[in-house]
């Protein structure tokens, strides 16, 4: 699903719960996909309750379907965060497990293991 579709999805009245399957992160709720795939597809959504992104309720409120859609990450969007490199978005995308893809580069996630 990417985030236009999400976007018309939530405003049709549908549940979060009823486009991703959501499964344990460290200590919280997350929605990951079984591979990483660069594309507009979405792939990973971080932590749901830190985000407040309501699972099983319905969503009216255009800025809370914006906000929800801002926390929502595809293929596309780890590649961007890599500077376009693919292999390193991929590495980002298998280490994070809880936070926003942005947070785990400050981590250090995609660190080379050799310096230049």
């Amino acid at each position: 699903m990417t985030k236009a579709e999400l976007r018309d999805y939530l405003k049709a009245g549908y549940f979060m719960d009823d486009a991703f399957d959501f499964r344990p992160g460290q200590d919280c709720e997350i929605f990951k996909a079984e591979e990483f795939k660069a594309g507009k597809e979405i792939i990973y959504i971080p932590d749901v309750y830190l985000n407040v992104i309501p699972r099983e309720t319905c969503i009216t409120d255009d800025e809370v379907i914006d906000e929800v859609v801002s926390n929502c990450y595809t293929g596309d969007d780890f590649v961007e965060q890599c500077g376009g490199d693919r292999e390193k978005a991929e590495r980002l995308f298998w280490y994070c497990d809880w936070q926003h893809p942005s947070s785990a580069m400050d981590e250090g996630a995609v660190d080379d293991d050799e310096e230049d």
